[in-house]
């Protein structure tokens, strides 16, 4: 004789079939987020050899720039063909995304990670953050010193005491410059996959004083 069993109470069915189902949208939304966390890190990782790219470029743009306004300083109202370049003030703004990371902890992906994990991208967001901050700060540098060419552009009139002003605002450039490339390089001390970087030497081009060493700058930091 068969021993036959009743079917189990549908109300608990339904419970486990959902239990089961919110199981597998839950691994897929996790699966899902850790994906798009990886295409973000890529993403910032082209969006940080593109700045380097353009850091390189602007070092010699901003040093001609203040080439130009000593060389008017020495030489009042000179010729443009007699100058030594072009004023460029123009930049790249550096702009990382966050949207990724920022989705997976509201969405408790980030609780999935193991804690060596977790901590390295949050190291390596605040690390963005703050080169975006530098790129933020420089350009604040150079709004403030083409701030002149809404009345004219042509640097050679402008009076003595106007020109010696934007002497001092070209170097706060400069100085704005070399934070924001000396904060990509340190990024990439920690992060090689983010690259190429500035390089020492080329930091060391831009303001001429002692840098610290890596090993200077690490000991600073445990302080």
């Amino acid at each position: 004789m068969l021993d036959v069993h009743p079917p189990p109470p549908a109300a608990h069915g339904w419970r486990t079939f959902f239990a089961h189902l919110a199981t597998i949208v839950i691994g897929l939304l996790i699966a899902l987020g850790l994906e798009q966390t990886a295409q973000e890190r890529a993403a910032n990782q082209h969006e940080f050899a593109t700045s380097t790219e353009f850091f390189r470029r602007e070092t010699k743009r901003f040093q001609t720039n203040l080439a130009v306004l000593q060389f008017l300083q020495q030489y009042p109202g000179a010729k443009p063909d007699s100058w030594p370049g072009t004023i460029n003030w123009h930049t790249y703004i550096t702009s990382f995304s966050s949207a990724a990371w920022e989705t997976a902890q509201h969405t408790g992906v980030t609780a999935r990670m193991s804690p060596g994990e977790l901590r390295q991208l949050e190291q390596l967001y605040h690390q963005l953050g703050v080169v975006q901050a530098s790129s933020a700060d420089r350009l604040r540098a150079i709004s403030a010193a083409r701030r002149y060419t809404a009345s004219d552009a042509d640097p050679s009139r402008l009076t003595g005491t106007q020109l010696a002003n934007e002497i001092d605002l070209a170097e706060a450039v400069l100085i704005a410059h070399y934070r924001f490339g000396g904060d990509m390089r340190n990024l990439h001390s920690r992060y090689p996959d983010f690259a190429p970087a500035p390089e020492t030497d080329e930091l060391g081009a831009i303001v001429h004083e002692p840098l610290i060493t890596e090993e200077e700058r690490r000991e600073r930091e445990r302080r």
